[in-house]
Parts: C-alpha cells; structure tokens; sequence
C-alpha cells in the first residue's frame, strides 16, 4: 500500500474513532482484548489439551505480560487466584481498583493504554496503570482492601513508597509496584507519586469518564497528561507503540487539546525536542528500536510449558 493510499485511510479511520464516545471506544478495547484472549487459549489448548482451566488461565496470564518462563509468578498465579481459560476483561479490572481508592479516600487516576483507548484510537493493553497518591499512613490499609482483590506483596508497597522521593528528582525512575487480579490474573501496575508540580497537575487534569454499563465513573489522566507521560517513557524506553499513541491522541484530539499546557510542561520535563517531532507528526525518532518486555510489548502468542 502506497503512501498516497495510507493518509486517506488513515483520516477515515481517525474520523471514526472521533464519532465515538470514549466508553464506546473502551467497549471496543474490550472486545479486541477478549479476541486476542480467545485466540492465545486455542493456541494453548491445542499444544496443551490435557492441560486443565485453571492452568490454561494461568497460562494465558503470563503469556499476556510477555513472562511465561517466570516460574515464580505461574506458582504465585497458580496459589493465590481462581483464573481460568476465560478472556478477560481489563476495564473491570480498572473499576475494581479504582473503587478500592475511591473507598479509601486516595486519589487515583488510570494512564497507560487506557488512558490511550479513551483519548485515542482504541486497541488491545496487556496491563491497567494505577497512579495513586499514597501515604505511609494509608499503605496498610490499602495494601488490606487491593490484596482483597488483587494478589500483591505488601513490602512492594513499602518499597514502592520510600522510592517515591528518588522518583520525583529523577524522572527517568518509577516507584512502582505490580498486584494481579486474582479473578483474571490481569496485571495491575500501580505506580505511587509525590507531591510534585506534574504530580498535582496530572491529577487537576484528571477526566472523569462515565462508563453506561456499570453506572460507574473512572477517573482518566488527560489527554495532555497522557502525552506527556507515553513521551517520557519513549525518552526511558524508545518503543514505536508510545508514539504511535502519541500521534493517534494528536490526530483524534486535535484543536481540542491544550498546545500551551504540552508546551510547558514538556519544557519543564525536558521534553522539549520530542514533543516538537510528535507535534509536527514525524516518525518515531527510533524507529524500530522497541525493546522486548517493554510496557505494550503484546507477547500472548508465545509459549509456555504447562
């Protein structure tokens, strides 16, 4: 296909997706993830027939986070959660943590490939993005009330939270930590922030998106926010799917977004030289240079021995 048919292609489909409301466009992930499920598990029950459900599910856990070789994740998947050989459904998995915040008073917002789907074009996410604003004083609460739902190590949290200080100096560092749905094994990446200016900044920007089904509210990072952050983690770890998100919220949002705010803040975070390419629609400046293992590195089609 020539470049001369892609653009035109690409503006159909970019008029498309900006028909659609975001929970429609969340509806849409949710069925493209559920489709991918379905066929890594007839992957996995054609090399494994013998295999029973509850493995198959852990089986397709680890295979949808690129980690199926991580024996000591298949036993804590294998003792600790009831998945079994169903799709799963990454947008409940959202709700259910973000209920927990709510429940708690902690503020929260979802990012990464949600945040993606809801400003941007829809499409498959290995794992849901939890930033929350968390406090030693609310870690053993919050550790009770997630690992209710969710399998987790409390001492992650612990650790996640004294990183917090070395995190906010240096914007390449994470202080972070992973729990797993213990009903789908859907990987929860919850990464605990500060009191920095981006910090307060992201969660005033925060948009509350209705979800119809459920009668449910879940707090999003902005469209800016959301930006900014898939550059910063092109800037740590080139991968072609940030900045293909970045370009997809550009074209969809358009005149809606807030140019002086992304000018800013990508100043302020020296992100100055990226957001000049991806506002001027350049290709990825590393191109190809996507690592394996990396945040949307999907690997549901690899293998695994039961």
């Amino acid at each position: 296909m020539s470049i001369h048919t892609v653009q035109p292609v690409q503006q159909t489909a970019t008029a498309v997706i900006i028909d659609l409301a975001p929970s429609a466009r969340l509806a849409r992930a949710v069925a493209m993830n559920r489709a991918a499920d379905m066929l890594a598990l007839a992957g996995l029950r054609r090399r494994h027939p013998s295999a029973t459900s509850h493995a198959l599910g852990v089986a397709l856990a680890l295979q949808r986070i690129g980690r199926t070789h991580d024996r000591a994740l298949a036993a804590r998947l294998t003792k600790d959660t009831t998945v079994s050989d169903t799709p799963a459904d990454f947008l409940s998995v959202a709700l259910r943590a973000a209920t927990v915040c709510i429940d708690l008073g902690i503020p929260y917002l979802i990012g990464g490939g949600v945040a993606s789907t809801v400003h941007g074009e829809f499409r498959t996410t290995r794992d849901v993005d939890l930033v929350i604003r968390l406090t030693p004083a609310d870690a053993a609460r919050f550790a009770a009330a997630l690992g209710a739902q969710f399998t987790l190590n409390p001492p992650d949290i612990v650790q996640a939270l004294a990183y917090v200080p070395v995190a906010a100096a240096d914007r390449t560092q994470r202080a972070t930590f992973a729990a797993y749905d213990r009903a789908t094994g859907y990987q929860l990446d919850v990464f605990c922030v500060g009191d920095t200016p981006f910090d307060r900044a992201q969660f005033a920007h925060a948009v509350p998106i209705s979800i119809p089904e459920t009668n449910a509210v879940l707090m999003v990072a902005s469209a800016e926010d959301t930006i900014l952050t898939k550059l910063e983690w092109y800037a740590i770890t080139p991968s072609d799917q940030q900045w293909v998100d970045v370009q997809t919220i550009l074209r969809v949002q358009e005149e809606a977004l807030d140019h002086g705010y992304l000018t800013t803040w990508a100043e302020r975070l020296g992100l100055t030289t990226l957001w000049d390419a991806a506002a001027r629609g350049e290709q990825a400046p590393h191109r190809g240079a996507t690592r394996p293992g990396t945040a949307e590195d999907d690997s549901r089609q690899t293998h695994m021995d039961l």
